[in-house]
């Protein structure tokens, strides 16, 4: 049987910066991330650079928030929030 492994984010970085900000997201079970969204705003790109690596793209029209990675096996919200300035 497969084995599922929920993401989990652990940190962003950094935590504050202009709409385009490429915003690094560390933790784990990125691989084949769907959808990655800043406030429930998709982000304007991301990649996932690794399984436990994703570099994501501030999108315009968000404020302030949490930053949230799907997978087919779940989704994982950040504990720290993203402020634009």
């Amino acid at each position: 049987s497969a084995v599922h492994i929920l993401p989990l984010i652990t940190s962003i970085d950094p935590l504050s910066g202009p709409v385009g900000t490429q915003v690094t997201i560390s933790g784990g079970g990125f691989t084949g991330a769907t959808r990655v969204a800043f406030g429930g705003i998709s982000a304007t790109s991301y990649t996932v650079l690794s399984p436990s690596m994703i570099q994501a793209t501030v999108p315009s029209g968000f404020t302030k928030g949490k930053v949230a990675v799907k997978t087919r096996n779940g989704k994982s919200f950040s504990t720290q929030k993203f402020v634009v300035q």
